[in-house]
């Protein structure tokens, strides 16, 4: 049975927005799930910032279902941020680190156990990495600490753009890390913009949900994510969520 995915949005498309103007944005979308990025609100702040901040959320009516992408490149680094994951009631912080340090990985699993916080490994592109030996940039890369490490808490957030950059179909994508899938970055690729917004480029969003619904089991909100000007963010930001809408809508057919 096709599954009615949620849609949501990651905050690092309003980048030049505050946590406030991100918000008021949103109230005029569909919207309802936000995946929260540090520079709208993180561990580091004081106290106040952020109890006002979950309370403007809360008031908001927005369910924070994610956190990070945080960046990691030793072990000691992640308590705070899968601590801060559980305090905004996410269901998963997503991260990003080097795929042979099989101690951040460790540290990670025993995170997320004490927490009950899943964790979704990110992969990137050299759309901000020169060494991709520092980043999860191929299916194998994913799959090799996977194998590894076969927990139920333990999984991979996939952004779709950052494969497509590499030329990873999202066919070999979904296919070969589908049992792990725990969280989806809807991002394209096209003539127009290295990063675009989902259904502007590469990306089939029909046969993507078709691909999740077969190989995979995904609870988390899609979560749409585009970098692009300040000036195109809200515009983009309607037609990705109806081009996400859209797709749902076929696939369930």
């Amino acid at each position: 049975m096709d599954r009615d995915y949620a849609v949501g949005v990651q905050s690092v498309v309003f980048q030049d927005y505050s946590l406030a103007g991100l918000l008021e944005a949103l109230g005029e979308t569909g919207i309802r799930h936000l995946e929260l990025w540090d520079h709208h609100l993180s561990a580091d702040d004081d106290e106040k910032t952020i109890t006002d901040a979950t309370a403007a959320i809360e008031d908001a009516g927005i369910d924070v279902c994610g956190y990070g992408v945080v960046d990691l490149d030793d072990v000691g680094q992640a308590r705070p941020h899968v601590a801060f994951a559980d305090r905004l009631g996410a269901d998963y912080v997503t991260v990003n680190y080097p795929p042979d340090r099989d101690d951040v990985t460790e540290e990670l699993i025993d995170l997320a156990e004490e927490f009950g916080v899943d964790v979704g490994i990110h992969n990137y592109s050299s759309v901000h990495h020169d060494d991709l030996s520092q980043v999860f940039s191929s299916i194998a890369d994913v799959r090799g600490v996977l194998d590894r490490y076969d927990h139920p808490r333990l999984g991979v957030c996939v952004d779709t753009g950052h494969f497509l950059v590499e030329d990873v179909a999202p066919d070999d994508v979904i296919r070969n890390l589908g049992d792990r899938i725990n969280a989806v970055h809807l991002k394209d690729t096209s003539a127009a913009e290295v990063e675009d917004l989902p259904g502007a480029g590469q990306l089939d969003l029909p046969y993507l949900l078709a691909l999740l619904d077969e190989h995979a089991d995904v609870d988390a909100p899609l979560v749409i994510e585009y970098e692009l000007p300040e000036d195109r963010v809200i515009e983009a930001l309607e037609t990705a969520e109806k081009n996400v809408r859209r797709a749902i809508a076929a696939d369930g057919e």
